[in-house]
Formats: C-alpha cells, sequence, structure tokens
C-alpha cells in the first residue's frame, strides 16, 4: 500500500474569511511535510468555475511543489483532456516531469460537472470521444517522434516536442469507478483512479468493480501484476475517535454539501458506509485493510477538506506517518535536505 495526499482545493472564502492565497501556501506546507515524513505522492485535483474547486493549472503549483520537495511524487487528480488542447498537456506535464527530476504521475479524465463543460462551452455529449483521440495524440508526441494525427476532434501535420519527459514512461491512469467505465479502461490496458462513494454503496461494491476491471483487463490480454489503483477517501486521524469525528465531521459536510454531483450523502452515510477514514490510527488501518484486499494498491489521504484548518491537517497528517504507515511498512524516515 502507497500514500498518498490529495487535495481538491475547495475554498469558502466568504464563509470562512481564507483566501484563495493562503489556502495554496497551506497545500504548499502539507506538501512539504508529506516529503518530509516519507508519503510516497501527492495529488492536487483540477476545476473550474466555483469554490468547488480554485485550482485551475495543476501543473503551476506542482511546479512550485517540485522545488520545495526532494522524493515525493507529484500527480495531478485529474487532468480534463476535453477541456485542453492535447499537444498543451503533452508539453506542459513534460516540462514538470522534467522540472521536478521525473516525479510525475498523471491522471486524465472526461470532465464530468456540467458548469465546467458549460463554461468551456464545449458539449459533454462526446466526452468520451474527445477524450479518446486526445490520449492518443499524447501518447504519439511522448515518443519523440515527429508525428501527424488526423482525429475526430484534433488534427496535426508533422509535429515534434522539444522538450520530453524525463521518465521513460509517465505512469498514466485513468479516472473511472463505475462498473462500466472501469472496464472499459482495463480493455484499454490503463489504471483506474477515483473516489469511492462516488461509484459504489460499500467496500463489497467497490471490490466487485475492481475485480470486474482486472477481469476486463487480462482478458484482452494486458498484464495485471503492474494493476496499481490509488482510491481517495476523506481522512483524518486524532488520538481518539470522539475527537477525530468532532473535528472533521462539519468540514466533511461541508465539503459534500458543495461537491455539486453524485449521490446526496452526510458525514454519517459515508461513515456507515465505510468510506472515511476518520478516527483513531487503529481504526484507519483497519479500514484501510479492508480496501487493501478490495484491490486498492495507493491511497490517496483527503486530508484538506471544507476548511479544515491548517495545524489540523497538518496535525493528521503527521499521526498517519508516525502510526499508519508502519503497518503497511511504509515507515520511512524523514529526509533532510
Amino acid at each position: 500500500m502507497e500514500f498518498g495526499l490529495f487535495t481538491v482545493f475547495d475554498n469558502y472564502k466568504e464563509k470562512l474569511g481564507r483566501s484563495h492565497e493562503d489556502l495554496l501556501q497551506q497545500v504548499l506546507d502539507q506538501t512539504v511535510l508529506a516529503d518530509e515524513l516519507g508519503y510516497d505522492s501527492v495529488w492536487f485535483a483540477e476545476h473550474h468555475f466555483s469554490e468547488y474547486g480554485i485550482l485551475t493549472t495543476p501543473p503551476l503549483l506542482l511546479a512550485t511543489a517540485a522545488e520545495r520537495t526532494t522524493n515525493i511524487r507529484l500527480g495531478v487528480s485529474i487532468v480534463t483532456l476535453p477541456f485542453k488542447n492535447p499537444i498543451q498537456v503533452a508539453e506542459d506535464y513534460a516540462l514538470l516531469d522534467v522540472l521536478s527530476n521525473g516525479r510525475v504521475n498523471l491522471g486524465m479524465g472526461s470532465g464530468y460537472l456540467p458548469h465546467e463543460f458549460s463554461g468551456f462551452g464545449i458539449d459533454g455529449k462526446d466526452k468520451a470521444h474527445r477524450f479518446n483521440d486526445a490520449l492518443a495524440v499524447i501518447e504519439k508526441a511522448w515518443t519523440g517522434q515527429k508525428f501527424s494525427h488526423e482525429g475526430p476532434y484534433y488534427q496535426y501535420s508533422d509535429v515534434k516536442l522539444e522538450v520530453l519527459p524525463k521518465q521513460k514512461q509517465v505512469p498514466l491512469w485513468i479516472g473511472a469507478l463505475s462498473d462500466r467505465g472501469s472496464k472499459y479502461v482495463g480493455k484499454m490496458g490503463y489504471n483506474i483512479m477515483g473516489v469511492p462513494y462516488v461509484a459504489s454503496s460499500s467496500i463489497e461494491e467497490l471490490k466487485q468493480i475492481i475485480d470486474g476491471y482486472k477481469a476486463a483487463r487480462q482478458e484482452a490480454g494486458h498484464d495485471t501484476r503492474s494493476v496499481n489503483i490509488p482510491l481517495a477517501l476523506h481522512t483524518f486521524v486524532a488520538k481518539t475517535r470522539e475527537e477525530a469525528e468532532m473535528v472533521a465531521k462539519e468540514h466533511v459536510n461541508l465539503y459534500l454539501d458543495t461537491r455539486q454531483y453524485g449521490r446526496s450523502a452526510k458525514f454519517e452515510d459515508l461513515e456507515a458506509r465505510e468510506q472515511l477514514l476518520i478516527g483513531t490510527p487503529e481504526d484507519v488501518i483497519q479500514r484501510m485493510k479492508k480496501y487493501e484486499e478490495a484491490g486498492c494498491t495507493h491511497m490517496m489521504m483527503l486530508m484538506n477538506f471544507g476548511g479544515l484548518p491548517h495545524k489540523e491537517v497538518m496535525k493528521s497528517i503527521t499521526l498517519v506517518a508516525d502510526e499508519v504507515m508502519p503497518a503497511f511498512h511504509k515507515n520511512k524516515q524523514a529526509i533532510v535536505s
């Protein structure tokens, strides 16, 4: 099991009095701490046109994070390809990979929020086809060879990137946790990632989806040994369960109220479905083991959510490193630069 720190960048400037600049700086501080404590990855979400997510251009902030960290991998979850020129995506993340010394994790998706498609003036009905066309362009661009592309949405003639990723192969994920979507991605041979509560009502249902994904991947002739499945769960760890719930509950609910899609849910609903990592270190360890058995290989801990105070986020990041990671053989020593 790998440990990641995931931030959606939901911010409520008027409600909380926290500026966007303050949030961005706090996330950078949290990223630096996670790097020092031995977390495997950090993941930044991309969103547009609402307080649900204020980070519109993840590679800019990830480049800043690259300057301040040493080992932690730098991920985006996700790049919404239908909103982008795929050549620009290939160039931006190739440059980020060079600047970070080969630490980029690239999650991609087709998007899901109607107001974002409306804001970009794009019809969401063909988003899957746009995504597939854009992905084909990125893969061609990263070969380093001059290429042409004649797709339904993107056409290029004799294009060759000057700057390529430092990694021979940048790890790629596609955001998909529905049964149908994950099987489709499995047939394509890519890894899946996502937020469990959006697509499933229990760990058992999630396991069925992951098993179906693996079966589809294997049936299509793709290697299943390299499967890497990051899942994102709200996480807050304290010395007692009462403290953890008292501190985190209102912030989980604020986040859920702002999410704008998916199942209408509250803290109690997610806890009943075992879709939160909120409690003592032992509580979190036991629940994570269930997700590990279901097929999760990389826990993306969503610790900064719903305006949870920075000091509480930092305490939780530290407590996870001290008391949860050792149970999964990830007790890394702090890195001194």
